[in-house]
């Protein structure tokens, strides 16, 4: 009987463990990505050259989170054929050569935030991250979530990044289908 006991018991875990394991299933996201603003953190730092002072510069780290639903987040160093060519067949320069998209924004006295236009348009703080899935995966799609980093140094003394000017970012980012994110924007920071 203690047995027949024993059995059961040892039965019915065994039947709630598989029953567990086959709830679980992969995360449902949107093959759209979607991203949260995380920090934003700024050390002021002076370099010097050759022994001379060459400038104070801020040091700013922009991090999100992201959630994407089919795992095609990132570009290699490959990608460089159409879609993601540095330039159209017009000539033009193609925004999609770039994945992960910052614009500096400065306060206004009135208390909101505009985009800081760079005196070339050829010039933006654009960037590539590189691809996240791992190499293993192959062509399975496959959610993704985590945090995304992204360094950035600013000359002090440069419009906007002048010592005392209230700034902030605006962020989002592209996947390999060209499904563009939600735009977050970040706290704060007055330049030091």
């Amino acid at each position: 009987m203690t047995i027949l006991r024993t059995l059961s018991y040892a039965a019915l875990l065994a039947l709630m463990g598989v029953g567990a394991a086959s709830c679980i299933n992969p995360p449902e996201y949107s093959d759209t990505p979607e991203i949260s603003f995380k920090s934003l953190t700024s050390v002021p730092f002076d370099s010097i050259k050759d022994g001379d002072p060459a400038g104070s510069f801020n040091r700013v780290v922009v991090t999100i989170s992201f959630k994407d639903g089919d795992g095609d987040l990132g570009l290699s160093d490959e990608d460089t054929n159409p879609p993601y060519a540095r330039l159209n067949p017009d000539g033009s320069l193609n925004k999609y050569n770039n994945n992960y998209f910052l614009t500096l924004q400065e306060k206004n006295s009135d208390g909101t935030f505009s985009d800081f236009v760079l005196p070339d348009p050829g010039l933006n703080y654009n960037s590539r991250y590189p691809r996240l899935e791992p190499d293993s995966q192959g062509d399975r799609k496959q959610p993704l979530k985590g945090d995304l980093s992204f360094k950035q140094t600013f000359g002090v003394g440069s419009p906007p990044f002048v010592r005392g000017r209230t700034v902030r970012f605006r962020v989002y980012i592209v996947d390999r289908a060209l499904h563009e994110s939600n735009e977050v924007f970040t706290d704060p920071i007055t330049v030091q």
